[in-house]
């Protein structure tokens, strides 16, 4: 007796495995019972499934993406400011950025799929939810610029500078001190 009888059933299950990996290697078997053995230690199921969240999360980031970019371009226009190509390349590049997260999430979930319980890409999700949230951040943030009077600013500060008389800007200044106080109140 090996020992083997004293062994929990995942342990043997793993450790047969193993043998049929030393064999693979040694080229113990035939070309046939080879891709048996592989199907029964890397389902392709499981790995259609694993690159199928993979891509999903993938398009769900960048549709996140772009629904930023439109988000920051409308504030953009809504608080009258230039839309820069500056800005627009930095999206690449961010899309860039991310794309490495979840390639190196993806990585991991790789090694994760030789083991029964890691039966979904646990570290694509999770970062995919984190980037998509980050993005979801900026979304609010845009909001909060658009809905700020700082939007008005320049507007107003153009017409203090026209005013012909002294008299005419502290109007304009008394107005922009009632809108500052209105919105420190809401």
């Amino acid at each position: 007796m090996d020992g083997a009888g004293l062994l929990p059933a995942p342990y043997l299950y793993h450790i047969t495995k193993v043998k049929e990996w030393q064999g693979l290697y040694m080229g113990n078997f035939a070309p046939n019972q080879k891709l048996h053995i592989m199907e029964s230690i890397l389902s392709l199921d499981k790995f259609y499934l694993f690159l199928g969240i993979f891509l999903a999360v993938c398009i769900l980031v960048i549709v996140a993406i772009m629904l930023d970019l439109w988000d920051g371009v409308h504030t953009a226009k809504k608080t009258n400011q230039r839309v820069h190509s500056h800005k627009l390349r930095l999206t690449i590049a961010k899309m860039c950025e991310y794309w490495r997260f979840i390639l190196i999430g993806f990585l991991v979930d790789c090694i994760g799929v030789f083991f029964s319980f890691y039966f979904m890409p646990f570290v694509v999700v999770l970062f995919g939810v984190g980037l998509i949230v980050v993005e979801a951040k900026s979304m609010f943030e845009h909001a909060t610029r658009r809905k700020s009077h700082m939007a008005e600013l320049p507007d107003i500060i153009k017409r203090i500078v026209e005013c012909a008389h002294e008299k005419d800007a502290q109007k304009i200044l008394e107005q922009f001190t009632t809108i500052s106080d209105t919105s420190n109140h809401h």
